[in-house]
Parts: structure tokens; C-alpha cells; sequence
């Protein structure tokens, strides 16, 4: 049995409600956090996104991901959801390869985007193909105006 049929076991005994998946998987993430990472980190509710019953399979899917060996990896999710052309992988790459400041993204993050890519797939598709201009993000090849030439 996995973390989703023992949450829902768990809401049929009325000893927890949708989610407790992801708070649990939250608290494992913040135990391993430092006092000063700890107060920097934030986290959204994601009960109308994540956890709303119509996002059940995205859900599914992100159960199953919490359920995988340490170090969990988005590629080793079997037969993994696809949301308007991406999987959580894809997601995960794009979030990722664009932003050389980010540190780490926690799977309910991906899993939320492609919650956002079902709801608001021109708003999170701008979000996962955004790259910066030299004066955010630094000059260099992952720099926009780097691809048009605008640079030496």
C-alpha cells in the first residue's frame, strides 16, 4: 500500500484529511533544513491546487513520488502524467535548467506547476519557457538576449 491509499484510509477513519501525504512529506523536508535555510523557505497552500479533488491524478502521481527511495528523481516515476505536452520531469528540467540561483525545487512545487499547466497552461507555459535578459540573470548562454545576439 502506498502513501495515497494509506491517506485515504486514513480520511475514511476520519484521522486525517487530503493531504497529509504532502504535510508529511513537508515535514521531512524542513527537518533537514539549517536555522537560517529554515526561515528563508516558504511554502503555498496548495489545497485548491495540489489537493483539490479534480488534480486527483496529478496527486496520485505526486504520492508516488514521495513514495520513491532517497534520492527521489522525477524520471523514475513508471508511466508518468502528462500535462499539455510535459511530465513532472520536463517541468522539474525547465524550473530548474533556467535559474543557475536555484538551489533545490521540492516535488509538490512540480507537481503544482502542472497542476497550473492544466488550470493556466498560457501563464505557466510563459513561467517554464521564461529565460532572463543579461541584467537579471548574468550574461552567458542562458541569457535571452545572449540567443539574439545582443552580446559578444
Amino acid at each position: 500500500m502506498g502513501s495515497y491509499e494509506r491517506e485515504q484510509q486514513m480520511i475514511a477513519d476520519k484521522t486525517a484529511s487530503r493531504g497529509e501525504t504532502a504535510r508529511r512529506y513537508f515535514a521531512e523536508l524542513d527537518s533537514q533544513l539549517n536555522e537560517e535555510t529554515s526561515h528563508l523557505s516558504h511554502r503555498p497552500d496548495y489545497s485548491k491546487t495540489l489537493f483539490a479533488p479534480e488534480n486527483d491524478d496529478i496527486y496520485r502521481e505526486f504520492c508516488a513520488f514521495v513514495d520513491l527511495p532517497e534520492p527521489r528523481h522525477f524520471d523514475d516515476i513508471e508511466d508518468p502524467i502528462s500535462v499539455d505536452g510535459r511530465t513532472a520531469a520536463d517541468v522539474y528540467f525547465a524550473m530548474k535548467s533556467k535559474n543557475d540561483r536555484i538551489v533545490a525545487i521540492d516535488g509538490a512545487a512540480v507537481y503544482n506547476m502542472l497542476v497550473k499547466l492544466r488550470t493556466q497552461p498560457e501563464i505557466a507555459n510563459k513561467v517554464l519557457n521564461f529565460r532572463p535578459t543579461c541584467y537579471q540573470g548574468g550574461c552567458g548562454s542562458k541569457d535571452a538576449g545572449f540567443d539574439l545576439g545582443y552580446y559578444d
